[in-house]
């Protein structure tokens, strides 16, 4: 059937066909803009507090807060963020370090930025003293960061020019299977963890590609993007352990130690296989990885209750909490562009997820990060403004202001709660 007769049959003109997706799409962005907040409640027990750490200003250039990370470091927090003006690839955006004695009252430290790049996803660690910092860089409109950019500090408020992270030592293999050690850049670090103060791990994710013996790159894909174990004792030459997980695409990947010493790591996971994504997949999910020492061998497992973006883990009273984003499943469309999104708290289980509550949050929002200081467990994270109730795609597109907020729970009562929702 050709245009003209579905016109015909329809009774609509050409030009009201044409304006039909764009009204469609004013009416959707009216109804999410009035649509009412959902409640967020709290058990007692948990004492929670939240409150707006870093608004988002009156500059429409950097109204978009996003991709926290908060540790404490030399007796201060320190929390950083994206400060840009949409979700979307932003080359005047920048990194910006903030400073607080308390957590609620900041006042800016630093601004790191890399000429005519958007800069994302920073991730903080103390090693051997000194504060380093690793974010990704992206030259793309619709984000895909394919490297890791690193600087460090003694103080949290001088840092020198940020400069990619050259020093990964992966085992790749040459054409007749032959392990081969090639170090170079092209990788992406999330938040590096220590359990004995000697040696830094964490969960990478990229490519491997085929090299020839002499090293050249053959540039044949042959791994898609991956997740892999490395170690270092400096934060700046790291070396592979192992391949945590090749069977689909994963990224974002957070990890920490348990108690007996094993590494259980979640990572995002938008599908098993099946397509779809800008509208969601019925198999994006939470691939939770465990491995005891020395880390060579992994188990999994799959969590289909949320695909935990923006993750961050950590230990509590011999078990282990998340902090990341809720996708509200499961559901066949998870991950849509279209849902509602939370930043939510977890229990990490080896074989699944257990959703504990919700944060004020919706839209855009999640890329958490999380500092204990005696009883209080404090989480800064981002979200479009917590009145209203945006699907993603608004957060991103339409109405990118987001402010940085932090929570604070009571670390005894998080337990206590935990184990009352897991019965």
């Amino acid at each position: 059937m050709n245009t003209k007769k579905v016109l015909k049959w329809t009774g609509l003109s050409s030009g009201a066909l044409f304006l039909l997706p764009l009204l469609t799409i004013g009416i959707l962005i009216v109804y999410w803009d009035l649509r009412t907040p959902p409640p967020f409640t709290a058990d007692p027990a948990l004492k929670l507090e939240t409150w707006t750490a870093i608004p988002w200003g009156d500059d429409p250039r950097s109204f978009h807060k996003s991709n926290t990370d908060m540790i404490f470091y030399k007796g201060s927090f320190f929390l950083i963020h994206a400060s840009t003006k949409w979700h979307l690839e932003d080359k005047k955006g920048a990194l910006v370090v903030q400073k607080s004695s308390d957590a609620k009252n900041w006042k800016e430290a630093a601004r790191i930025t890399v000429p005519n790049t958007d800069v994302r996803d920073p991730k903080f660690a103390v090693i051997n003293g000194r504060l380093f910092l690793y974010f990704l860089p992206n030259w793309f409109f619709d984000p895909n960061p394919t490297t890791t950019y690193w600087t460090v500090s003694d103080d949290g408020t001088h840092w020198p020019a940020p400069k990619e992270l050259t020093t990964v030592t992966m085992i790749h293999r040459t054409k007749d299977g032959r392990p081969l050690e090639v170090t170079g850049g092209g990788w992406k670090l999330w938040r590096p963890k220590t359990r004995d103060g000697r040696t830094w791990y964490v969960v990478a994710f990229g490519k491997k590609q085929a090299q020839s013996e002499a090293g050249g790159p053959e540039m044949k894909t042959d791994v898609d993007t991956i997740s892999v174990l490395i170690m270092s004792d400096d934060g700046v030459n790291w070396k592979e352990v192992s391949e945590v997980y090749t069977a689909h695409r994963t990224g974002e990947p957070a990890m920490e130690f348990m108690e007996n010493g094993s590494i259980i790591a979640t990572l995002r996971c938008g599908s098993l296989g099946t397509p779809g994504y800008e509208f969601g997949n019925a198999t994006g999910n939470t691939v939770i990885a465990v491995s005891d020492p020395p880390y060579t061998r992994w188990s999994y497992a799959h969590s289909f209750i949320t695909r935990l973006d923006g993750a961050t883990l950590f230990p509590l009273g011999g078990r282990i909490f998340a902090v990341g984003r809720n996708h509200l499943g499961p559901r066949s469309d998870l991950g849509s562009h279209l849902a509602e999104k939370r930043t939510a708290f977890y229990e990490v289980k080896q074989d699944r997820l257990v959703f504990l509550f919700d944060l004020p949050s919706n839209g855009d929002t999640a890329y958490t990060g999380v500092v204990r200081r005696g009883d209080d467990i404090y989480a800064s994270y981002y979200t479009c403004p917590i009145d209203k109730d945006y699907p993603w795609i608004l957060g991103i597109c339409f109405f990118p202001k987001t402010e940085i907020r932090v929570a604070r729970v009571s670390a005894s009562g998080l337990l206590d709660y935990a184990s009352r929702a897991a019965r």
